[in-house]
């Protein structure tokens, strides 16, 4: 068996990271083609690499704050489900996803918690 120094990230958390780039792509673009708010989208694009970075180095913190995001993303949409569009849906879904893939996979929860992955 060969020694690996470092752990590979689970594919769960991998997948959350990967969403939170592709939200991050789809802020940068409604910046540049007058989305409702550059200040909103500013933040987005700058957060979510951040957060999605967080994940794939394995921080509590920004697992805590993905989630914490995620689930304020779902009860909005939920609250103002009357008058959403296909968009918002997508929205919400991915957020929905989001916290799935980092709070239900086992392998996901030892990836925080800094426990090696079973094999």
């Amino acid at each position: 068996m060969i020694e690996q120094g470092q752990r590979r990230v689970p594919v769960p958390v991998a997948a959350a990271s990967g969403i939170l780039l592709v939200a991050a792509a789809l802020a940068a673009t409604m910046v540049f083609s007058g989305g409702p708010s550059v200040a909103t989208g500013l933040i987005g694009v700058v957060l979510l690499p951040v957060l999605a970075y967080g994940l794939w180095r394995g921080s509590g913190r920004a697992r805590f704050w993905t989630t914490v995001f995620a689930t304020a993303s779902v009860v909005y949409g939920v609250v103002a489900i009357t008058r959403t569009d296909a968009l918002e849906l997508l929205q919400m879904l991915g957020a929905s996803v989001l916290v799935g893939l980092l709070l239900v996979p086992a392998s996901s929860r030892r990836w925080f918690d800094g426990l090696p992955a079973k094999e």
